[in-house]
């Protein structure tokens, strides 16, 4: 990163996705670190090729993409890749983009590493495996793969089972899939920690994966909000008894798929440990319910 300015200097963050849940948080945890300084140009722009001459005006030290995450299946996706082309060929500063897990199939029965190659055929993950690779041609950058993201905002799936609970309507349970729930403000500090250490000096490009600790199936992260929710509201009581019935016919019929992340790479790099996801679950929980 950036090493002509002075090092006390906030670090200048071209921020892709401001208004993502992602993006939105990085602002908001970081609000009152002054070592950031965060530039957040507008969809619109970033959309727009005959405003690249914006951009080019702008100065920063790194560019986080927060957007491809929200963004991967949108008509005009392709309009961000050419953006994300632009910026890393420009070279003016690395780029840190956030992938996921899901640019795995799930077959492989053990959580991926950094080394392993992306083969899903799903139009997301295709489309998420596009831009890494563009990003990835430039050897400054970093693609930052993470699991099961969850915030309370938004329409993440916390969010949803909360609503469907409280509307009375019965969750579907298929319970095919093994990952690892990540609290966004998780993400966030492994973001501003890796942001940190490359604008003072860290040579640590590529690839890495963050998750939190803890692999879990689908249902039993449905069962874990629902015996959360359940301390507020009765109909949660509902589906903790339908949970319990279906859960050992959902296994014998499912055939399981594993989109976990081996995360030792980040932590041989830069020192960064896995946290657990459940108490961040359970207060998020807590707090929508008193805020509802």
């Amino acid at each position: 990163m950036n090493m002509t300015k002075n090092i006390n200097d906030p670090i200048r963050i071209l921020l892709l996705g401001s208004g993502t849940e992602v993006g939105s948080s990085l602002l908001a945890l970081s609000k009152n670190k002054t070592e950031f300084e965060w530039l957040c140009p507008d969809e619109a722009l970033l959309l727009n090729e005959s405003r690249r001459a914006e951009l080019e005006a702008m100065e920063f030290d790194v560019i986080i993409d927060a957007l491809s995450l929200r963004h991967a299946l949108q008509s005009d996706y392709r309009k961000l890749l050419s953006t994300l082309r632009y910026l890393s060929e420009q070279e003016k500063a690395p780029l840190i983009m956030l992938s996921s897990a899901r640019v795995f199939a799930g077959d492989k029965g053990a959580p991926y590493s950094e080394t392993d190659t992306p083969d899903s055929t799903e139009p997301y993950a295709q489309a998420l495996i596009e831009a890494e690779t563009l990003v990835l041609a430039q050897p400054q950058n970093i693609v930052l793969r993470t699991g099961w993201l969850f915030s309370g905002k938004g329409d993440d799936f916390v969010c949803r089972t909360l609503g469907l609970i409280q509307d009375g309507v019965n969750l579907a349970y298929k319970d095919d899939l093994i990952g690892s729930p990540t609290p966004v403000s998780d993400l966030v500090r492994v973001i501003l920690s890796m942001v940190n250490q490359g604008h003072y000096g860290a040579q640590n490009t590529g690839v890495y994966h963050y998750c939190c600790a803890e692999e879990i199936s689908w249902l039993r992260l449905v069962e874990a909000i629902v015996a959360t929710s359940n301390q507020f509201d009765p109909k949660a009581q509902v589906e903790v008894e339908a949970i319990g019935d279906e859960f050992p016919e959902a296994q014998e019929v499912m055939v399981m798929r594993r989109q976990s992340l081996s995360c030792r790479r980040v932590f041989n790099h830069f020192g960064i440990k896995q946290r657990p996801w459940r108490s961040k679950l359970r207060n998020l929980v807590k707090e929508l319910y008193q805020a509802s």
